[in-house]
């Protein structure tokens, strides 16, 4: 073993084929489907990284993260009792516990749909723009009815519960419209009878972008449902807590007064590398017993059953022993020598974003695709997963992490194919970026907008072609598809791997856009 100025490397145990083979065999399996949404339905599904344990705590209010960083997955870990009873048992801290066991109850709301979600739990995005226009209705009405509708009503309260399943929002909204008073109340009650039980309550909101097509309605529900979390912060009884993409919290926290109140409290959903390492380890560990065996052989630590019949490993989470793991499967280095760079950071760094986040299912496609073109192109090599089959990996996690994207910004597409189609590279000039965006009469532009009714397009029906620039530059910087940089005075755009792979764009030095059949 020797040690560089950055990483250690670790000399490769001689594996044999027929070790290699089955080794790649159980990677790919275990990554061909893995679930990451909130549709698990067993504990053994579920990893915590540590940095996590503030978003899963029902006094944390608001949590926020990009795409695919696990908002959905705890909020069905969170409302399923099962898991939630679960999860209070483990190692996640004595405060956390207890707040964990007073939830007597919960429920999801997820504006799409998801797990735990009861059917008709919030309007949906036809229903909710003729609700808004109901007299003394505001999004707050709007929340505070669904959250209400979870529990049995007071007869006393007087709120009307339509029999007609074609509209079974419009009556009950309109009476809360006229009644404001009566609703703001009621929650207090409700609130105060939980309170009283000595046990709360726990509702959770997520999906809260899918609320509505129009940008401008969303950013106005959201922050909505932020005043009524705000109402509701010194409450006992009845908990709220909302998953927020991060884009949309941004522009509806700045419009709501004592926002901040919220938002210096939120907490952050971040996978770290040695999270996705420890998440990856322990997926294979779950399912397969080969896996475990080498591990052992590996690095000399042992997986064993919990009480709920997970394996665990302590080891699993700390870096040096997966870079030990890893360079036994992959050697330690992307070539021959540490100028082509080191296996064991490579993934992650290639993987992710503007903001340097990676997503767990990118991450685990890449791990899969790796395995499968290791074997189908590099079995020869003597490696697990020899280094250009990780390029493979992060090939096949670029497209799959776009698709994914383009299902909350279908819009991404037109933004960034015309680089390509102009036959630039980057990184490039911010003027030449917008330059294409509005050349031929802003045809970008108008590309986009015709998209509205398909996605939330992030500029207003109105704004001009200027506001649309700003608007999508840094609309695409927020959101970490594009990074900025000041290079002799000028603003120079990045465009990282994870999304340059998937629309075949150019850079110099970086991983080809093409790989071998």
């Amino acid at each position: 073993m020797s040690t560089s100025s950055e990483f250690q490397t670790f000399a490769s145990p001689a594996l044999s084929e027929s070790q290699r083979r089955r080794l790649r065999e159980q990677i790919y399996k275990t990554f061909q489907n893995a679930a990451t949404d909130g549709s698990l339905t067993h504990w053994a599904d579920v990893y915590i990284p540590e940095n996590h344990l503030q978003a899963l705590d029902p006094r944390r209010m608001v949590v926020e993260g990009m795409r695919g960083t696990g908002k959905s997955f705890w909020t069905g870990v969170l409302t399923q009792p099962l898991l939630r009873e679960a999860l209070q048992k483990q190692p996640i801290g004595f405060d956390l516990k207890e707040a964990l066991a007073g939830i007597a109850e919960s429920h999801a709301i997820a504006i799409d749909g998801g797990a735990g979600t009861a059917a008709g739990s919030f309007p949906n995005h036809s229903e909710l723009p003729k609700l808004l226009q109901l007299e003394g209705v505001t999004p707050e009405t709007i929340w505070r009815v669904a959250t209400l509708r979870l529990f049995p009503i007071d007869p006393a309260l007087g709120l009307p519960l339509s029999n007609d399943p074609y509209d079974p929002w419009g009556l009950p909204i309109a009476w809360a419209g006229q009644h404001p008073e009566r609703l703001v109340r009621a929650i207090e009650m409700l609130d105060l009878r939980w309170a009283a039980t000595g046990k709360s309550a726990l509702v959770v909101f997520d999906a809260v972008d899918r609320v509505s097509r129009d940008l401008t309605e969303v950013e106005r529900m959201a922050a909505g449902l932020l005043r009524f979390m705000l109402d509701l912060r010194f409450a006992k009884g009845l908990r709220i807590k909302a998953f927020f993409r991060e884009d949309v919290l941004t522009k509806a926290g700045a419009s709501v007064v004592d926002g901040s109140k919220l938002l210096n409290q939120r907490a952050k959903l971040h996978w770290e590398q040695a999270d996705l390492y420890g998440l990856a380890f322990y997926r294979l560990a779950q399912s397969s017993n080969y896996f475990r065996d080498q591990f052992k052989k590996l690095v000399g630590f042992t997986w064993k059953k919990d009480p709920w019949q997970r394996y665990q490993c302590d080891k699993a989470s700390d870096p040096q022993v997966q870079k030990m793991v890893w360079h036994a499967l992959a050697g330690n280095y992307m070539g021959k020598t540490a100028t082509r760079g080191y296996a064991y950071p490579y993934i992650f760094n290639h993987l992710s974003d503007g903001w340097g986040r990676v997503a767990p299912r990118a991450f685990l496609i890449a791990l899969g695709e790796a395995a499968q073109s290791a074997e189908r192109i590099y079995a020869d090599k003597p490696y697990v997963i020899y280094h250009e089959a990780i390029k493979d990996g992060v090939r096949e996690a670029s497209q799959a992490r776009v698709k994914e994207l383009e299902e909350d910004y279908v819009w991404i597409a037109p933004a960034l194919q015309c680089i390509k189609r102009e036959q630039k590279t980057v990184p490039i000039d911010r003027t030449v970026l917008e330059a294409i965006w509005l050349q031929d009469d802003a045809e970008v532009l108008r590309q986009i907008e015709a998209l509205r009714d398909k996605a939330l397009i992030p500029w207003r029906k109105d704004a001009s072609n200027h506001e649309k620039i700003d608007a999508l530059y840094n609309t695409l910087v927020g959101i970490g598809v594009l990074q900025s940089r000041l290079k002799n005075g000028n603003e120079r755009v990045e465009l990282p791997d994870i999304y340059r792979l998937a629309y075949k764009i150019g850079r110099c030095g970086g991983i080809s856009t093409k790989k071998r059949p």
